[in-house]
């Protein structure tokens, strides 16, 4: 034995001992490092590795029409999402062989026809990794269930469904820029859904799904209740009643397609208020667009041009200023005009439409037949600043306050700023830029006598219990003008259809009143555009008690221009069929027969059936039309009323030819087309 050998092995024995004590310590030491120090980043990243985190919302608050029907719902619908990683198949643990499947090709080769999208991009998504990725969302519930059969047919691993809200528009086009539309993340972007993003959007819950080490799902968790599988409370949202009559809706939508594909305009609007309320019965504009596929339409297209359009309004705008001359004791309906057929101020020659004269006239033939140098005397009469003073009081140069996004307010002079033609132009309705809305918020001032009304979309919005969260009701900004000066010009209005330029507006055993207006383009660059026009009609119905005011506005239409030609016939055709389908009477029955008299012995006219015709229900159902020819409007409404048909009708007098034909059978609430003469 060595000397000092216990020596040795004591040291070796000491320096083991440290070494443990060092590494015993050094495990401790990092076993607090990761359990404490660094433990809220390691289970941050053990739960992004386990777990995928998703948000869910609740499906948004209805809207609908006046009377409850529905023109914007939701429903939950599956969103298809993969988990790349996860698109291979298991190991056989029998046979200890793995299938031999390229789940990703196949994947996208049955997937792509289904979601109309390539394939081999399909391929390209799969195989890019990650776990998680969205192929579609808010699916069709066929198309869904088409999905989810070839999943479960041919086992395919990793693709997935997760329930979220998709919104439906119920009556596609209709409406479609005041309803506006929503994106993928039940956010509001335009139209109603998005100035009411607030009281339509439910709220919202993340929640986590917990993976095992590979990848395979266990159950739902809730993020902030992770100790419950998920099952989210179905939050129950308002509900938004509008002011529009889907039925006047309807037929205003019907008469504007009309319109555009007759005058081949480049954009249209048209509104249909009630005068005496302030609530818009009916809005449209063209272009437009299908919300429930907003994405595969121009922009242009989403654009209201009802509130946003803003032009020179024309000789619409005349009996505005008439009101001025005749608040102001200026002129009278009498008061006499020299019209030479045109009139000079500094140096600017101003022409009537037709540059004729008429000499010596009232003041209402001024407005009857829409005569500029008379419009003009008048204008310079009442000078800048009452003009500006005027027009200010009747809502022209600021935005009406309709909840609607995108409103315009319009352009007014500062009267400061005006020389004698620029009076002269603005007092024949060129110079002032106004929006549709504005122009017909100041004609129903004339036609209720004399109230400026603030105009209004939202009826009301109603809680889940039934509780009315916020009504809307008659506002009146102020009065304008008294009812004397209001019934002068309803009766100058009335004649202008009835003996004046806008014959084309009347409608057969109803009093109208409205005025025509024709006026130059805008030019982009300042000035006018050659050639091109704003044609408008702007009346009320009927004229001594309206209940319908309208407004139609053409934008560029080609070929005849005048509102007279274009305007005023839909402005007709429109509230004829409105009037028929509302059952309001004419007040004058001249030409219009009852059935009595249609049936009198020894009738005469061979147009006029002898006895009533019948429409008789089949055994299946449907009904069997009878042959109209010879019926009045009236008589037709009656007939077809108690078998829930409807009327759109064309022309007055009466029926000459019918669609669909006679011994059709049709389902009730199919819409009948007759043509009267």
């Amino acid at each position: 034995m060595k000397p000092f050998a216990f020596l040795d092995s004591k040291r070796r024995f000491t320096a083991l001992c440290i070494c443990m004590v060092v590494i015993v310590a050094g495990v401790f030491l990092r076993l607090i490092w990761l359990q404490v120090v660094q433990a809220d980043r390691l289970k941050q990243l053990t739960k992004s590795q386990l777990t995928a985190e998703y948000i869910r919302g609740t499906p948004r608050g209805r809207i609908v029409d006046r009377d409850g029907e529905e023109m914007a719902v939701s429903i939950m619908t599956g969103s298809l999402y993969a988990d790349p990683e996860m698109m291979q198949d298991e190991q056989d643990e029998k046979n200890k062989q793995t299938v031999q499947r390229d789940v990703r090709r196949l994947s996208a080769d049955l997937l792509a026809p289904v979601l109309k999208t390539d394939a081999q991009k399909l391929y390209g998504i799969f195989t890019g990794g990650g776990r998680f990725v969205w192929l579609k969302r808010t699916m069709e519930p066929k198309e869904a269930a088409q999905v989810q059969k070839i999943i479960k047919d041919n086992d395919l691993k990793g693709l997935h469904f997760l329930e979220e809200s998709k919104r439906y528009y119920t009556k596609k086009r209709a409406a479609a820029q005041i309803l506006g539309f929503i994106g993928t993340d039940d956010k509001g972007l335009s139209g109603l859904e998005y100035q009411l993003d607030d009281v339509l959007k439910g709220s919202e819950t993340t929640y986590s799904k917990l993976h095992d080490a590979v990848g395979k799902q266990l159950l739902g968790l809730m993020v902030n209740d992770p100790g419950h599988e998920l099952q989210p409370k179905q939050e129950k949202l308002p509900t938004v009643y509008l002011t529009l009559d889907s039925k006047i809706q309807y037929v205003l939508e019907d008469a504007m397609d009309d319109a555009m594909e007759r005058t081949k305009a480049k954009g249209a609007a048209a509104i249909i208020m009630d005068p005496y309320t302030g609530e818009i019965l009916g809005m449209a504009s063209r272009p437009t667009f299908d919300p429930n596929n907003f994405g595969k339409y121009r922009s242009d297209t989403w654009t209201n041009r009802a509130v946003s359009m803003i032009y020179e309004p024309g000789s619409v705008f005349k009996p505005i200023v008439g009101c001025m001359g005749l608040t102001e004791g200026i002129i009278t309906p009498d008061t006499l005009i020299q019209d030479n057929g045109r009139i000079k101020i500094a140096d600017r020659v101003i022409y009537n439409w037709d540059g004729e004269g008429m000499g010596t006239v009232p003041f209402s033939t001024v407005i009857k037949f829409s005569i500029n140098t008379g419009m003009v005397q008048l204008g310079m009469k009442l000078g800048a600043d009452r003009l500006i003073s005027y027009a200010k009081k009747f809502g022209f140069g600021e935005p009406t306050g309709i909840e609607l996004p995108g409103e315009e307010g319009g352009i007014l002079y500062n009267p400061k700023d005006m020389y004698e033609p620029d009076v002269a132009t603005m007092a024949i309705g060129q110079g002032v830029a106004v929006t549709p809305l504005q122009e017909l918020r100041a004609i129903c001032a004339i036609a209720n006598g004399g109230e400026l009304l603030q105009p209004y979309i939202i009826k009301k919005i109603v809680a889940a219990d039934g509780t009315v969260i916020k009504e809307g009701k008659k506002t009146v900004v102020r009065n304008v003008i008294t009812e004397q000066v209001a019934r002068q010009m309803r009766e100058m209005m009335e004649k202008v259809v009835s003996e004046g330029g806008g014959k084309t507006a009347a409608i057969k055993g109803y009093r109208i009143a409205g005025k025509t207006g024709t006026a130059e383009k805008l030019a982009a660059g300042g000035g006018y555009a050659a050639g091109q026009y704003i044609a408008s009609f702007v009346g009320f119905v009927p004229a001594d008690k309206p209940r319908y005011a309208m407004l139609v506005m053409l934008d560029t239409p080609q070929g005849a221009f005048y509102g007279s030609q274009v305007s005023a016939p839909i402005f007709r055709d429109t509230l004829q069929q409105i009037l028929v389908a509302k059952g309001i009477q004419p007040a004058a029955s001249e030409g219009l027969p009852s059935f009595e008299e249609m049936n009198a012995v020894g009738q005469k006219d061979t147009q006029k059936p002898k006895q009533l015709p019948v429409l008789q229900r089949m055994p299946d159902g449907k009904i069997k039309l009878p042959d109209f020819k010879g019926l009045d409007m009236r008589n037709t409404v009656d007939l077809l009323e108690p078998y829930k048909l409807k009327l759109k009708p064309y022309g007055s007098g009466h029926a000459w030819q019918q669609k669909p034909p006679p011994g059709s059978e049709v389902l009730e609430n199919t819409t009948v087309e007759v043509w009267f003469n």
